[in-house]
Parts: structure tokens; C-alpha cells; sequence
């Protein structure tokens, strides 16, 4: 497995539905079909989702109230919440190796610049980090090979995505999850999750 590295926080992550066709289908790339084109990579496994901020708080600190912490959070004024994923593109960072960017629509960069606010940052700090940084995107292999040897492949991970999205490209609900990212990668589990059952899911690539 590729040695990962580790951020120095948990993470919120926006994730689909768990039973939708949608998040299957991303899953099924993920943990099988993107690792058998790359058989010696052997990259670390993830469940499907969107990254809202890293490194929220430092490590352990949100471990004693984990679903207080999300309960808190105030999602009021989020309603028709859409999320659309689009184009794979390959990336030269170990945790944006093989990715499928999202739409950077307004209602997503005041969800990441709020919750990045309340645990990380202040508000203008966080704003600013959404405009420059924030590159909202849905992982498909997490890897230290080089962009090279992800490239030379690309049209055949595209034919896979391809197949995969036919009939699961809309769904509607999802979670917040809380992941105590400073771990290891297969120990990613959320620590605490919040249904979010009006959010859209569109797949478009």
C-alpha cells in the first residue's frame, strides 16, 4: 500500500446516500475497478464523498463529543442543496491523485467556508481559503504514483466511469460525516454523521 500521508485533524466530508445506485457505482470504482488498472499499486480503500475542510480540529479533540459537534452545526437556509460531479482529472497530490471535480457552486462554498469557520478558522479566513483553495472533487484513488503512469491510462478509467454511471447518476439525501482523518486510511470511519436528506446528487461526467 502507498504510504499515506496524514493530515493533523478530523475532516467533514459530504457523503451520498448510502444505499443510492449513485454511491455503489462510485464505490464499486474506488475499491475494485480503478485498483484492478493499477494491480501493484495496491492504493488505500475510502468511501465515497466530498472533502468540506480538513485538519477541522486538532486530533482527539473532537472525539469527546463527536455528533455534538455535528448537531451544532447550523445548516438552516441550505435548501435545494445540489451537488454535481463532472469531470476525472488527474492531480499530482497523494490524496487528489484520480478525481472527479465537482461544481463549485455558491451553496457549496458557503457549506465548506462555514463549517471550516466554526472549526478551524474565522469567517473572512475561511472565505478566503474557499475562494483560492477549495477544490471540491469526489476521490477515485488515493496514490503516490506519478501523474504519468495515471494519465497513460485515462481513457480507459473514463470507459469504466462511463459504464458505471448508467443508472446511477441522481440521487437525493446524504450525511455529513465527521472522520478522524489523522489516522490511517483504513481506519477512516465517521465518528459521528448527520442526515442531510434534501441534498441533490447529480453525476455528470
Amino acid at each position: 500500500m502507498a504510504n499515506a500521508p496524514k493530515f493533523s485533524g478530523s475532516s467533514l466530508w459530504l457523503v451520498p446516500p448510502e444505499g443510492s445506485e449513485l454511491y455503489k457505482a462510485i464505490e464499486q470504482l474506488i475499491k475494485t475497478t480503478i485498483p484492478s488498472l493499477y494491480p501493484i499499486a495496491i492504493p488505500p480503500l475510502f468511501a465515497p464523498h466530498i472533502t468540506l475542510t480538513a485538519d477541522t480540529l486538532s486530533a482527539g479533540v473532537e472525539e469527546k463529543a463527536p455528533q455534538k459537534r455535528l448537531d451544532d452545526l447550523n445548516l438552516s437556509g441550505l435548501d435545494n442543496f445540489k451537488v454535481t460531479i463532472g469531470e476525472v482529472t488527474v492531480g499530482s497530490i497523494f490524496f487528489q491523485k484520480l478525481t472527479m471535480q465537482c461544481e463549485k457552486t455558491q451553496a457549496l462554498c458557503n457549506l465548506a467556508a462555514y463549517c471550516r469557520g466554526v472549526g478551524l478558522q474565522d469567517e473572512q479566513e475561511a472565505r478566503e481559503w474557499v475562494e483560492k483553495e477549495y477544490r471540491p472533487h469526489a476521490s477515485l484513488m488515493y496514490s503516490d504514483l506519478p501523474e504519468e503512469e495515471i494519465q497513460s491510462k485515462l481513457d480507459d478509467i473514463k470507459a469504466k466511469i462511463r459504464e458505471a454511471k448508467q443508472g446511477a447518476s441522481d440521487a437525493k439525501g446524504g450525511a455529513i460525516w465527521l472522520v478522524p482523518t489523522f489516522k490511517d486510511v483504513s481506519d477512516w470511519q465517521p465518528v459521528a454523521r448527520r442526515e442531510f436528506p434534501d441534498m441533490e446528487w447529480s453525476w455528470e461526467t
